[in-house]
């Protein structure tokens, strides 16, 4: 059963609990007196936050020291005896300053046919990780996925690494790397939201998303099926590509 509570603290998210009384418990584990954190909780069925100032302020006033801290009293001291202070007149000069001599400053005009235009700053190329001895690496066929639909809101995209881009997600991790068990997934659905799969974890997006998945038990199943059958999709229109080829040789 998967928890209905998520738990988030400055932003982040710290636990996973069934009963708002395990949330409490967490939040008060976690509390530090001195850091003015901010946790917040969110509601898996409803989609609702709460901030939890009531328990926060609870939590300050018991970490509070109960015992008075008394301070010795302080000794009275004698006045120190002091002379007074005789100040003297100051005398100001009378006569008129004379006036600084300035030299007038004097400016080379710019030469604007010798400024350069601007030009964008080139970046660095972006270095692939090394493949190893395991790997499975297939451009053209990671390539052939990105330009596939969402399997979850059926979206289509260009691939990209932004939040409304097609991603190639691994389901199984990139070690060993193999781009044949991958599937398409948009942006906000991969990384780039709260409720997407990076961040919420297996069971909760399986959950969050039921209605558009279906009765699928396990979320690595579900991807890995439909990975099987783009491979299989790959596979039959380049089987005919490479039918009509041999037939025009």
């Amino acid at each position: 059963m998967s928890s209905r509570y998520m738990v988030l603290k400055n932003g982040k998210i710290i636990a996973h609990e069934d009963t708002f009384e395990d949330v409490e418990g967490v939040i008060s584990r976690d509390f530090r007196f001195k850091k003015q954190d901010d946790y917040e909780v969110k509601d898996l069925e409803s989609d609702e936050h709460t901030c939890l100032i009531e328990l926060l302020e609870q939590l300050r006033i018991d970490a509070r020291p109960k015992k008075e801290i008394k301070f010795p009293e302080r000794k009275a001291q004698k006045p120190i005896a002091r002379s007074a202070i005789v100040r003297k007149p100051i005398s100001y000069p009378t006569a008129p300053r004379k006036p600084i001599t300035r030299k007038p400053i004097q400016r080379k005009p710019v030469d604007f046919s010798k400024v350069k235009s601007y030009e964008t700053p080139k970046r660095k190329a972006y270095n692939k990780p090394k493949v190893r001895r395991n790997d499975v690496v297939d451009d053209h066929y990671s390539a052939w996925l990105g330009q596939q639909p969402c399997i979850i809101t059926g979206m289509t995209a260009d691939r990209g690494i932004g939040p409304y881009n097609i991603h190639c997600h691994h389901v199984r991790g990139r070690i060993p790397r193999n781009d044949y068990n991958q599937v398409p997934l948009i942006g906000f659905m991969h990384t780039w939201h709260g409720d997407s799969y990076h961040v919420m974890g297996k069971n909760s997006f399986l959950e969050k998303w039921r209605d558009k998945i279906g009765d699928a038990d396990c979320i690595i199943e579900y991807f890995e099926s439909h990975a099987k059958l783009f491979k299989s999709q790959y596979d039959l229109i380049h089987a005919k590509d490479r039918k009509r080829d041999t037939a025009e040789i």
